[in-house]
C-alpha cells in the first residue's frame, strides 16, 4: 500500500488527476454493470461525437489510467467495467469510441466473452486479450446482422 501511494505522489500532477478521474470512472462503471442492462450500456453515449478524432497521446493516457485504476479498484479488472470507464472518459473529452464484445468457444460446451474499447483504429482497453474473440455486431450494424442471421450462411455448423 505504501509503495502505491509513493508511486502516486511521484506522478506528475496531470497524471495524478487523470488517475483519480479514472478511479472514479471505474467505480461508476462497476455500478453501471450491476444495475444497467447490457443493451443500454452498448448504446453510443452521444451521437454528435462521430466526427471527432482521438488524439493518440490522450487515448494512450486514458488507456494507462483506466488499466491502472482497474488494478486499484476492487472488481475493477473486469473488461466490461474498464471499457465503460474508458468510453466515459473519452466522451468527456469529446471523443467517440465504441465498446466491442467478442465471443470465443473455450470448450465444446462453453462460450467465453471479452469486452474492449475501440477509438478509431486504436484499442484503448482490453488490447491483446481481444485476440481470439469474434466481435459481435453492435448498434445499427447489429440490426443488420440480426436480419442476416435468419438466413443460412457458410458459417453455420452442419
Amino acid at each position: 500500500m505504501h509503495s502505491r501511494l509513493l508511486k502516486f505522489v511521484k506522478l506528475p500532477a496531470a497524471d495524478r488527476w487523470l488517475l483519480a478521474s479514472a478511479i472514479v470512472s471505474v467505480v461508476k462503471a462497476r455500478a453501471t454493470v450491476m444495475f444497467v442492462p447490457v443493451r443500454t450500456i452498448l448504446q453510443p453515449l452521444a451521437r454528435g461525437l462521430e466526427g471527432v478524432a482521438a488524439d493518440s497521446v490522450a487515448a494512450a493516457k486514458i488507456s494507462w489510467a483506466v488499466e491502472t485504476a482497474g488494478r486499484i479498484v476492487p472488481t475493477g479488472e473486469n473488461c466490461l467495467v474498464k471499457a465503460i470507464a474508458g468510453r466515459e472518459m473519452l466522451a468527456r473529452r469529446g471523443v467517440s469510441s465504441e465498446i466491442r464484445i467478442g465471443v470465443a468457444k473455450s470448450s465444446p460446451d462453453t462460450l467465453s466473452s471479452h469486452a474492449w474499447l475501440e477509438c478509431g483504429d486504436r484499442i484503448v482497453t482490453g488490447e491483446g486479450a481481444h485476440r481470439g474473440y469474434l466481435a459481435m455486431p453492435v448498434g445499427e450494424r447489429g440490426a443488420e446482422s440480426r436480419r442476416l442471421a435468419t438466413t443460412p450462411s457458410s458459417f453455420d455448423n452442419p
